[in-house]
């Protein structure tokens, strides 16, 4: 697998570097030259002289890159956030010193646990890394659905744990009827959800049900539940999974100030679990800790109930938009519970990647087996409002055979590991 840092390993780089680290190589550049045009947006004459797409034709207004790859909240942090990491920015020379307690004990109050309950990290990452490295081994395996967020399936192939990738349902959901039977041999399962990159999620009561098949099936496994999208679900079935972490100590929950918080910079993330499962994920943690700029910022934020509210209005409201102009042109768009679109575009996701990029459009790379789904995060009404119209006139120009892939539903009935 590609690796990349933590859990913003799919980020896009409005600069037009490539995704996940480094710059662009000349084989990237090139393809996507190639891409653009095969696709009839740049002539081939000028393509082969340049290199470099210089004649992409303009189906933008404007030259503002519109960063929807990586499922940040394009608004950025709340009035009480800002205020508080502006304050604490001021005393920046100064060591957090009780500004981490004092956000365990906040999120202690919000989620109904003892304070022994939380542990702090730097973005949830660390805490799938960590988690897989404790409960996984190269005789205990991984179970995880395909796709889903990778960090969990890197780390143990690192440590040469085996990996049971299960696809998600045609949906674009979790299969835990089909992740449940994987359980013979297991350290581990990861559950995201909503699952990333599809977007769909799956009831509390599912979820419960799946810890009690484990529960017999594999007794000593644990179950690891990635909630990082939590607060944009507007599903009355979806429940958190932390009640069943307090009544069973093999199933922990991760969340992260990532997201609807605004906060994907400032690297705030916590697992909600028995005491003695988070030991053994701070034996596996790094020594780091968070600054107290970012702890601040994190307890104003979980206190603006208003602008919580607000977010995941604008959300909802935006992804509705956006999902009702691909359908209305043709194209399947997966159920989502988040702040982003799995959409099949019909077409190589990551050629269509490159030509977004190239009118400064950054959508988020291919999640094999789905390769012909472009995984869009939802940005601002007004950055919806000029993408959508951009990336339905790309897709509007044939695709060429070596650009086409397989169609969704075939690649969703895809049976392989990580």
């Amino acid at each position: 697998m590609p690796r990349h840092r933590h859990d913003a390993y799919d980020a896009d780089l409005s600069s037009g570097q490539s995704i996940g680290r480094g710059q662009l190589s000349r084989r990237d550049v090139l393809g996507g030259v190639l891409s653009a045009a095969a696709l009839g947006i740049i002539g081939t004459s000028e393509a082969r002289a340049t290199g470099l797409g210089s004649a992409v034709t303009d189906v933008r207004r404007t030259a503002t890159p519109l960063r929807l790859g990586s499922n940040e909240n394009p608004c950025g942090l709340g009035p009480a956030a800002k205020d508080a990491f502006l304050s604490a920015a001021a005393e920046a020379n100064r060591y957090p010193g009780r500004g981490g307690q004092a956000l365990v004990e906040a999120l202690a109050t919000l989620h109904k646990v003892d304070a022994s309950w939380i542990y702090l990290t730097p973005g949830s990452g660390e805490l799938l890394r960590a988690g897989t490295m404790a409960f996984t081994s190269p005789t205990k395996a991984l179970v995880m659905a395909s796709p889903t967020f990778e960090a969990p399936g890197r780390a143990a192939s690192a440590i040469g744990a085996p990996v049971q990738a299960v696809p998600v349902t045609a949906d674009g959901r979790l299969d835990l009827e089909a992740m449940a039977a994987k359980a013979a041999g297991a350290g581990m399962f990861f559950l995201c959800n909503p699952n990333n990159p599809t977007g769909g999620s799956v009831p509390g009561t599912a979820v419960a049900e799946f810890v009690a098949k484990v529960k017999t099936a594999a007794p000593d496994a644990r179950i690891l539940v990635d909630e990082a999208y939590f607060d944009y679900v507007d599903d009355p079935g979806y429940t958190t999974a932390v009640p069943l972490a307090q009544a069973d100590p093999r199933v922990f929950v991760t969340r992260t100030f990532s997201k609807i918080f605004g906060m994907a910079g400032l690297r705030v993330g916590y697992a909600i679990g028995n005491p003695e499962t988070l030991a053994a994920l701070r034996r596996q943690g790094s020594s780091g800790t968070l600054s107290s700029a970012s702890l601040a910022a994190a307890a104003a934020a979980l206190g603006d109930s208003t602008h919580l509210t607000a977010e995941k209005a604008r959300n909802r409201a935006a992804r509705t938009f956006t999902r009702e102009r691909f359908e209305a042109a043709g194209y399947r768009v997966l159920p989502s519970s988040a702040n982003f679109l799995m959409i099949d575009i019909r077409r190589d996701a990551s050629a269509f990647q490159s030509i977004c990029r190239q009118q400064q459009i950054f959508v988020a790379r291919s999640f094999p087996p789905l390769t012909t789904c472009v995984r869009l995060s939802i940005g601002t009404q007004a950055e919806m409002d000029e993408a959508v119209p951009a990336m339905l006139a790309l897709l509007d120009a044939p695709a060429p055979a070596s650009a086409r892939a397989a169609t969704l539903d075939h690649a969703l009935s895809w049976d392989g590991a990580c």
